[in-house]
C-alpha cells in the first residue's frame, strides 16, 4: 500500500507541475504577468501546491491535525482550479489557432477573463454543493423481494470518506437527513472512511444516533484497506453498525451479505465468497458490494439485489464523462442484469478534493416494487 501511494504521488506531481508549466507558458504569452514578481509568485505557488497537498497526504496517514487538513483541503481544490485552468487554456490555445488560420480576430484576452471568472464561480459552487448532501428517491422492481418489503423504507449511502476533510459534524449531517426519513433499515457501502487518520470517536458517534428497526448494515470498501490504521479503526466503529463484509444474516427473510473489495477478484472468487457464507438461491438477496464492476458475476450467481457505490459519478466534470465511458451501465443509477435488480450511489462525500460539479451528494431513498 505504500508503494501504491509512492507511485499515485509520483504521478501526481509530474503531472500537475507539466500542466502547470503549460499553463504558465499560455498566460505568459497572453500578458498575464506584468511585473515580475507575479511570474515569480505564480511559479513557486505551481511547486509548491501539489507538493504540500502530497506532503499532507503521507502525513495524514498516521497524524492527524487541523494545520494537515486546511493544507490538504487547499491542495484538494487546487486540482479542481488545476484541471479547469488546463480546459481554459485548450480552449484559448484553440481560439489562438482560428484567429490564426482564418483571421477573425477574436478578443482572446476579454474571453479569457470570462473563462477564469465562470470556473471560479463553477468551483465555488461545487464546494458548497459537495457540503450539502440531499435526498435521492429510486425505486426497482424485484418479484422475489417485493413481498417482503412492500412498504418498508430503505435508506442508502456509500463513500462517506470521513478522513482529513470530513469528520463528524458531516456524519452528523447525514444522519439527521437519514433519521428525517424514518427508515426501516439502513445500508452503508463501503469508503466509510478515507484512509487517512482522524478523530474515529468523535467521527462515528453520530451515528450511533441511527436506530432503524431492522437494523444498520455496512461493507468495508477500498479506501478502509488504505488506512495505515485499520484495527483501530474496526476498534471504534459503533457496535449498532453491523458490518457484513464477508458475512450474512438474515433480515426480515431475506439474506444480507457483504462481498469484500477486491480490485481483481475473478467470477469464480466471487462465487466461492458466497459459499463460504452460506449464499442460498432459493432465498431473497441483497448483496452489498462497494464496486459495482462485479455485478454481471452476482447476477450469475442468481442474486435478487445488489448495492454498490464507489465511482462517485466522477464527482466533478469532466471526470464524470470519463467514469461513464469507463462503466456505461453500472457507474450510477439503477440497473438489471438477467434478473438481478443493482443500485449504485455516486456517493455522499468526496475524495481527495471537497468539490462537487455536475453530481450529488446523495442519500438513496429506496422503494423496492
Amino acid at each position: 500500500m505504500y508503494l501504491r501511494y509512492i507511485f499515485i504521488s509520483i504521478l501526481l506531481l509530474f503531472i500537475t507541475i507539466s500542466g502547470e508549466y503549460l499553463l504558465f507558458v499560455t498566460f505568459r504569452s497572453l500578458g498575464a504577468f506584468k511585473y515580475p514578481y507575479v511570474k515569480n509568485i505564480i511559479l513557486i505557488l505551481g511547486v509548491l501546491l501539489p507538493t504540500m497537498f502530497v506532503g499532507a497526504m503521507f502525513y495524514g496517514g498516521k497524524h492527524f491535525s487541523l494545520i494537515n487538513t486546511w493544507i490538504y483541503a487547499v491542495g484538494g481544490i487546487w486540482l479542481v482550479i488545476f484541471t479547469y485552468l488546463l480546459m481554459g487554456v485548450a480552449t484559448i490555445l484553440l481560439l489562438m489557432l482560428i484567429n490564426n488560420s482564418f483571421n477573425i480576430n477574436l478578443p482572446i484576452k476579454l474571453i479569457s477573463f470570462i473563462l477564469i471568472t465562470i470556473s471560479t464561480l463553477v468551483i465555488l459552487y461545487g464546494i458548497y454543493n459537495a457540503n450539502h448532501p440531499r435526498i435521492v428517491r429510486m425505486e426497482v422492481i424485484s418479484p422475489t423481494l417485493a413481498p417482503l418489503w412492500k412498504g418498508k423504507k430503505i435508506v442508502i449511502i456509500s463513500d462517506v470518506h470521513l478522513g482529513i476533510i470530513r469528520q463528524g459534524k458531516f456524519m452528523k449531517k447525514v444522519v439527521d437527513i437519514m433519521n428525517s426519513e424514518k427508515p426501516d433499515i439502513t445500508f452503508n457501502i463501503g469508503d466509510l472512511i478515507d484512509g487517512p487518520s482522524f478523530p474515529y470517536k468523535e467521527g462515528f458517534a453520530p451515528i450511533s444516533l441511527l436506530n432503524p428497526p431492522l437494523g444498520n448494515f455496512y461493507v468495508e470498501g477500498n479506501h478502509e484497506a488504505y488506512s495505515e490504521e485499520y484495527p483501530i479503526f474496526k476498534e471504534n466503529l459503533p457496535k449498532n453498525l453491523n458490518n457484513v463484509t464477508e458475512k450474512k444474516v438474515i433480515v426480515n427473510d431475506t439474506q444480507i451479505i457483504g462481498i469484500s473489495y477486491n480490485e481483481g477478484k475473478t467470477a469464480d472468487e466471487i462465487s466461492t465468497e458466497l459459499s463460504k457464507v452460506g449464499y442460498n438461491k432459493n432465498i431473497p438477496s441483497i448483496i452489498l458490494m462497494h464496486d459495482p464492476k462485479d455485478i454481471p458475476m452476482l447476477a450469475a450467481d442468481g442474486v435478487s439485489l445488489v448495492l454498490s457505490g464507489h465511482t462517485h459519478k466522477g464527482q466533478f466534470f469532466p471526470f464524470s464523462i470519463l467514469v461513464k465511458m469507463l462503466d456505461s451501465k453500472y457507474f450510477y443509477g439503477v440497473t438489471n442484469t438477467s434478473n438481478t435488480m443493482s443500485v449504485t450511489s455516486e456517493g455522499v462525500g468526496t475524495a481527495m478534493t471537497p468539490v462537487r460539479i455536475g453530481t450529488t451528494p446523495e442519500i438513496i431513498v429506496l422503494k423496492i416494487k
